[in-house]
């Protein structure tokens, strides 16, 4: 259409645009919210069932999206190809720009006859002041998108809650689902065997016995004092009737006592709960009981649950009287032995395990037991350097007994591995509790010797220099070292002696042997001698040291009086040589063990010097005397380390770690520093070298701390770190519940006692609280309560029903603060069982047994 003015047809060419446009979007909005209403109408069917084919649904969606498609490109041809009515145009162009008035309208009526001479004159008048109008004032469109805008929002608002549909009840997944499901049962199922003979519905419970033993309560290991109650709860099931339901404790690995409990009204299945009183044990301090439980059916199958164990420990007021705190030496040692003792009961509680419950496949039980070994072995090792640092850091103290049973200890860990992998398991178990109670007795040695004797144990001020100075320890270490040799190459000649003359004795006519009887007793004679010489180095061997010093004298006895067993005693008195010489070897790795613990304290008290040097404090810098003393004694420390570190031995007691830092490259890089200390003469190059010993030495003592067992690393670690957070709040809960059970129960319990437990249960419960910061306006008065209660007078006893509302409330809160300390855990896939398919008898079983638990 053409009124001759361009400026007049392009506005009306811009009608006609903008209204295709704003038609095509309606359309296309209309024909997106069909498309999306067909996906609905589709998953609503799949969800339903009505449509369970798959190729069927992807047939009807691939031919909907093609007819939207089509209908869309025909829509938009459509809307191109169609011309719109030029007096409507010109009325919307007239509509939007008020100051044309009819002027449009007119131009299009007389577009065909505008060059009629009546026509022409007029139409160029109107058609140019149509044009200025619109030239100088462009029209705003009067065409409004509003409906088109919001068939194209109607269908985004559907395609959002197709997504949404699909996503969250995903059709397509079903379907997959259900045509699998139907392939499955298309597929010919195995019959199942049929049973000619009617048996009874107890039939697979009768072919495959099952049971299980649980204490759920408290269901872990505790630390306890030895006034404290045990509220226990123990489980019993199985599928053929319980005869004999009990419980068994043990204290410090020795003889076993077992508590029978009444028959119960199930006979598949009971619950008992018993209480534990420690204080009718007997218990002392640091004993350890441990307890299972264990039942019997009829049919002669015993089953057991895990071993849960009880540790006694002092009470804090006790603790804080010891040398030191509870940050002494004397604690620290206890620490470490407990972390010991903590690790032997999980081996304990493994082995127990493996023993009810084997694997089934041959291959599974020998790497369990090897594992078992294993750490048996480390165990082992880790006791006998616990033995010699302790010889070492703690020499001239009263600590023989203790000493002893760590010795005892190491042996019977040693044994128990052996037994492990020789898959002698009664034995195993046997030297697996030996070990703990020399453990345990270790422990409780060591306790006493600190209670009886605190001023041996007592810690001198940091500034005061040690009791021994490092030339004197060096010189001694040398000294005992160059005689405990002499004194096996003594007993091996010895040896010698007595074996060749027990060769001579055997050939020897009986007249003959009263005249060598003299030989014998100068044989018993030299060896008494030298013992007497040197006693420090028979000290650890006295009794293989009399047994054979006996047997000799026998012997000799024997000769004089012509004795038939003479000799077969000559022999036994080679033996006993022998078995002396193989005792002084390995009391000699002991001692060279803790030779190394002690050459490490010299090394350490020699780089606190250096580095007094290297940083002169008020007191100021050590001598030039006191340097040089102290370079020579570090050279021969170092020179001792190596040789302990490279004896073929060593290998066994040592990481690569101690080894690697004493090479010939490092005690080089140590060497030069120290002969820089030596002739340097400003202090300035004093410092500069001191500082540079003291880093290679500090190399050392890290090298050496790491090369120990890890076991022994872990203990150190643990008495470091102390009692976990966590650790302190159940404990404290657990001590708070046994006193309000000894209340309820009216125990006789002195007021001091109450006192004592009350307290012990409160700092517990502080220290968990600081510790999870959960100590804040919620928990503060409620301690703060709590401690006003745990006050008991003659005026005014404890509250027992304020005290369980305490603990209520304490017990609520502890349960918050674990649940928002928990790590978040991924949800597990939870597979549904049809229980359709299971066998009767065991259908039965299960159901039972969830009935029993509704009930609880």
């Amino acid at each position: 259409m053409k009124t001759g003015s361009h400026v007049i047809d392009s506005n009306l060419h811009s009608v006609a645009a903008r209204w295709r446009w704003l038609r095509f979007t309606q359309h296309t909005g209309t024909l997106g919210s069909l498309v999306m209403l067909f996906f609905l109408l589709l998953a609503l069917a799949a969800v339903r069932g009505w449509v369970t084919d798959p190729d069927l649904a992807s047939g009807l969606a691939i031919l909907a999206v093609f007819a939207a498609l089509v209908a869309w490109a025909s829509l938009g041809i459509v809307l191109l190809n169609r011309d719109l009515a030029p007096q409507w145009m010109a009325g919307v162009l007239e509509q939007s720009q008020p100051q044309l008035l009819d002027r449009v309208n007119t131009l299009v009526a007389l577009r065909e006859s505008r060059h009629e001479p009546g026509v022409k004159s007029f139409y160029r008048r109107i058609a140019r002041q149509a044009q200025q109008l619109l030239t100088t004032t462009p029209p705003t469109l009067a065409l409004s998108p509003g409906r088109a805008l919001l068939h194209l929002g109607v269908f985004f608002a559907l395609l959002i809650v197709t997504l949404k549909v699909y996503d969250t009840y995903s059709p397509w997944q079903r379907l997959h689902a259900a045509q699998q499901a139907k392939q499955i049962a298309a597929k010919p199922q195995p019959a199942e065997p049929t049973l000619e003979l009617p048996l009874p519905d107890d039939a697979v419970e009768q072919k495959l016995p099952w049971g299980e033993v649980r204490i759920t309560e408290p269901g872990r290991d505790l630390q306890v004092t030895k006034i404290d109650v045990v509220p226990m709860q123990i489980e019993a099931a199985a599928n053929e009737p319980l005869q004999q339901v009990g419980w068994s404790t043990t204290i410090n690995g020795r003889d076993e006592t077992t508590r029978e409990l009444p028959a119960p009204s199930d006979p598949r299945y009971a619950v008992y709960q018993p209480t534990l009183y420690l204080d009718e044990l007997k218990l002392a301090d640091w004993d350890v009981l441990t307890y299972y439980a264990k039942a019997n059916t009829r049919a002669t199958n015993a089953y057991a649950s895990e071993i849960y164990f009880l540790e006694v420990r002092p009470f804090r007021e006790d603790i804080l009287k010891m040398p030191g705190g509870e940050n002494g030496k004397a604690m620290q040692c206890l620490n470490e032995l407990s972390a010991l003792t903590a690790q032997q009961q999980h081996v304990i509680r493994q082995t127990h395990q493996h023993v009810q419950k084997p694997p089934e496949l041959t291959k599974l039980r020998e790497q369990d037991r090897q594992k078992l070994a294993d750490a048996e072995a480390d165990l082992s090792k880790g006791t006998q350097h616990l033995y010699a640092r302790m010889a070492a850091e703690l020499e001239n103290k009263p600590i023989g007994e203790a000493l002893d049973h760590l010795a005892k200890a190491e042996k019977w860990l040693a044994q128990a591995g052996d037994s492990l992998r020789s898959d002698a398991m009664p034995d195993a178990q046997n030297q697996e509790r030996g070990g703990l109670a020399d453990l345990v007795a270790a422990r409780k040695a060591f306790q006493k010797s600190v209670s009886e004797n605190p001023n041996a144990f007592a810690e001198p001020p940091e500034q005061l220099p040690p009791i021994a100075e490092p030339k004197d320890k060096l010189k001694e270490l040398a000294e005992f070292r160059n005689e405990e040799k002499a004194a096996q190459e003594f007993v091996q000649a010895l040896l010698q002696q007595q074996r060749s003359f027990a060769e001579r004795v055997n050939k020897s006519a009986l007249v003959n042997l009263p005249k060598m009887a003299e030989e014998q007793k100068n044989i018993g004679q030299s060896l008494e001698e030298f013992r007497q010489q040197h006693p420090q180095v028979f000290k650890p061997v006295q009794e293989e040291a009399a047994a054979t010093q006996q047997s000799l004298r026998k012997a000799a006895g024997s000769l004089e009086k012509r004795n038939k067993n003479a000799k077969p005693e000559v022999h036994q008195g080679a033996e006993q040589i022998q078995k002396l010489a193989e005792a002084m070897k390995e009391k000699s790795g002991e001692r060279r063990l803790a030779d190394a613990y002690k050459l490490r304290q010299v090394l350490e008290q020699q780089a606190t010097k250096f580095g007094q040097c290297e940083n002169p404090g008020a007191d100021g810098a050590p001598s030039d005397s006191e340097m040089k003393q102290a370079v020579a004694d570090t050279r021969q420390a170092l020179k001792q380390l190596k040789s302990v570190a490279e004896q073929p031995s060593a290998n066994q007691l040592f990481g690569p770690q101690l080894r690697e830092s004493l090479n010939d490259l490092n005690m080089q890089s140590l060497n030069w520093p120290l002969g820089e200390l030596e002739q340097a003469q400003s202090d300035a190059a004093k410092q500069k070298a001191a500082g540079q010993v003291k880093q290679g030495l500090e190399k050392v003592v890290k090298a050496f701390d790491a090369s120990q067992p890890l076991v022994l690393q872990l203990a150190k670690q643990s008495g470091q770190q102390g009692e976990q957070s966590r650790d302190s709040l159940e404990r404290g809960l657990a001590q708070l519940q046994s006193l309000i059970k000894q209340l309820e129960e009216q125990r006789p319990l002195s007021r001091e006692a109450q006192q004592r437990q009350g307290q012990e249960a409160l700092y517990n419960l502080q220290q968990g609280m600081r510790g999870d910061q959960g100590q804040n306006e919620r928990s503060q008065p409620i301690l703060v309560a709590l401690d006003q209660e745990l006050k008991p007078s003659e005026d005014k006893p404890i509250d027992l029903i304020a005290l369980k509302r305490l603990a209520d409330q304490l017990q609520a809160f502890s349960l918050e603060l674990f649940a928002k300390h928990e790590p978040k855990q991924d949800k597990p896939e939870v597979s549904a069982l049809d229980s359709t398919r299971l066998p009767p008898a065991y259908r039965k079983r299960i159901e039972k047994y969830f009935q029993k638990l509704s009930e609880k």
